[in-house]
């Protein structure tokens, strides 16, 4: 019986886990594009994969960002992914039964790309988006196991329940799940200091090794963090590193020795994470001597530069009502109340707390910078649940807050799933656009190449390289410079060849001279009381047309001073005609207007030939 009960209690505490892995796959099959704060990783790991040691063409040359990043994250992942996604497509395309399964977009989305072709008669455009869904599945489970790992620490030293609380609440939040796979620096981090967090709980009691070779094991985790991938994470290091040393000392020696032992491995490994760094990213930046982590601590120091602040800032106790509220939603005050209840989850909300402190006197603020402490104040309110568990039949009191608690669970899912995640999955309209326009198969009976424009907006929204056409031959050539002046310029810009300006666009004008709408994306603008009976759900998302997919029209020269024939309708010759008549300098006189009288005075006779000609 008790072997049943030990057997039953370790499944659901591992089903929580499982349960939390199936919600990040769901998510990355939802929500499969990425934003800004994740492209740079998301660009370098598509051409650690496509481009290898052709740097000349990798995206970071062309568009580097506000401050470098390491390369170290998407170098790893990059060559994981490929291995990966190499070996599911020899295996979906190996026979006619698993490519039918696969192109199903409805269950797989974007892993239909894994797919080559069903048969010779069949045209469609191909992307590498299977790649990018490949990279986040890789990550997810990196995330997934890590905190998995968390738990069943948890599990072993302070019991199975307050392990099944903790997994219960990861499940029950929204951030956790839904940010586990974005290939964020945070992420990354994530990951490894989650791990690292879990060798600093482990019980001591009957190891075979020195106790204190787990507490120095979990600070060169975190230093090597701190070299690599998150500068910030130092604020963890440091309350970590002086808990390790003065409150598990046994008697100053001990504590000499642990201070030495600790100090000589944090440097250690910073020194040497740094120098691999520097080795790797000065060659990818094209630099002598360029260590990313100093340069984001330099951009964003408080006392230094600080120039994180003109990406916008937030009150100083903003992480304290806004956002923990929003990322741990029950979990908030149940650590609160695990914190003074439970004596043994104290030092991890002293550590958590001390954390979100000291990154509050950064102006600018980031839901996304507190990921390294979630799981510490997720085990603090695990603590507090097991706490409530435990009074509830010593009172009234303690039964309705045990069931309060379980009430919080539940609102906090129905919270997460019905608000958070219908937000935050349409809030990619420019990946949505881009599938659009491939959608659409402009590759179809194209006799040369097809030209589209992506504007800084949808290149923001999940427009990546991923994204685009999976081809060895360049039929579609995709633009995502933003260096025109108005958005008159984006069908009169002409590329070094002196070729056509942009067939198609993607971008957020309502208006665009010469093109038509084949596509509307809508995507998040808001959150609203539902005011209609039966008031159910109680928030609405609002949505509204956010993007949209525009298509040159095409015609003949002769409509252009036809003051009875008003379509903005152009073939080559006029293009070049009309470009090289000053439209590329925005005149109002340009040959819009569609009227002999207003025509540029740059005009001239080969111009008038050249239009006769085409009359």
């Amino acid at each position: 019986m008790r072997v049943r009960k030990r057997l039953l209690r370790t499944i659901s505490h591992e089903l929580f886990d499982l349960f939390f892995f199936l919600l990040v796959l769901a998510y990355v099959r939802v929500a499969p594009y990425t934003k800004v704060e994740e492209s740079f990783n998301t660009q370098a790991t598509h051409d650690v994969i496509f481009h290898a040691n052709e740097l000349n063409v990798w995206d970071h040359k062309e568009f580097p960002g506000v401050v470098p990043r390491t390369f170290l994250g998407p170098l790893v992942l990059g060559k994981m992914t490929k291995i990966l996604a190499r070996a599911m497509e020899l295996v979906v395309n190996s026979n006619p039964v698993t490519k039918r399964v696969f192109r199903n977009e409805k269950i797989w989305g974007e892993l239909k790309h894994l797919v080559e072709t069903l048969n010779e008669e069949e045209t469609f455009v191909r992307t590498k988006m299977h790649y990018q869904v490949i990279m986040r599945m890789i990550l997810g489970c990196a995330s997934t196991l890590s905190l998995h790992k968390f738990h069943t620490v948890i599990g072993k030293n302070f019991g199975n329940d307050v392990a099944v609380y903790a997994s219960a609440l990861a499940l029950a939040q929204f951030h956790l799940a839904f940010y586990a796979s974005r290939p964020l620096p945070n992420i990354f981090a994530f990951a490894l200091t989650t791990f690292a967090l879990s060798l600093w709980l482990e019980e001591r009691r009957g190891l075979k090794i020195n106790s204190s070779v787990l507490d120095t094991l979990a600070i060169m985790v975190v230093s090597m963090v701190v070299a690599v991938f998150r500068c910030d994470n130092i604020l963890l290091l440091a309350p970590l590193g002086i808990h390790v040393t003065l409150f598990r000392m046994t008697d100053i020696y001990d504590a000499s020795l642990r201070i030495i032992a600790n100090v000589m491995a944090m440097v250690t490994v910073i020194v040497a994470f740094a120098y691999t760094s520097i080795t790797i990213d000065s060659r990818h930046w094209d630099q002598e001597y360029l260590w990313p982590e100093w340069e984001v601590l330099s951009f964003n120091n408080p006392m230094g530069a600080n120039r994180s602040h003109h990406y916008g800032t937030k009150p100083f106790l903003w992480y304290a009502y806004s956002a923990l509220p929003r990322m741990l939603l029950i979990a908030y005050p149940l650590s609160m109340y695990g914190f003074k209840h439970e004596r043994r989850c104290r030092s991890a909300f002293m550590i958590a707390s001390f954390f979100v402190f000291a990154y509050s006197f950064l102006g600018h603020k980031e839901l996304r910078f507190l990921f390294p402490v979630l799981p510490l104040f997720n085990f603090c309110a695990a603590c507090g649940m097991h706490r409530l568990n435990l009074n509830r039949k010593k009172s009234i009191k303690g039964n309705f807050l045990h069931a309060l608690a379980w009430m919080g669970v539940i609102v906090s899912c129905a919270v997460s799933i019905g608000v958070f995640a219908k937000a935050s999955i349409a809030n990619y309209p420019g990946g949505e656009a881009l599938a659009a326009f491939h959608e659409l198969n402009p590759e179809h009976n194209t006799l040369g190449h097809v030209r589209i424009h992506i504007d800084d907006h949808c290149a923001q929204t999940g427009a990546s390289r991923f994204g685009q056409a999976y081809h060895d031959h360049n039929v579609i050539v995709y633009n995502k410079r933003q260096d025109h002046e108005h958005e008159g310029h984006l069908h009169a810009m002409l590329h070094d060849d002196g070729s056509r300006g942009h067939d198609w666009l993607i971008n957020e004008y309502k208006k665009m001279p010469g093109y038509e709408i084949m596509r509307n994306i809508t995507g998040f603008t808001g959150v609203k009381l539902n005011k209609k009976f039966p008031f159910w759900p109680p928030l609405l998302v609002e949505k509204d047309v956010r993007v949209k997919v525009w298509r040159r029209r095409h015609g003949d020269a002769r409509h252009w001073f036809e003051k009875n024939n008003r379509e903005d309708a152009f073939d080559h010759q006029q293009e070049m005609i009309w470009a090289h008549s000053g439209a590329r300098q925005h005149d109002d006189n340009h040959p819009y207007r569609k009227d002999p009288g207003n025509r540029p005075d740059s005009w001239t006779s080969s111009d008038d030939d050249s239009y006769k000609k085409n009359k």
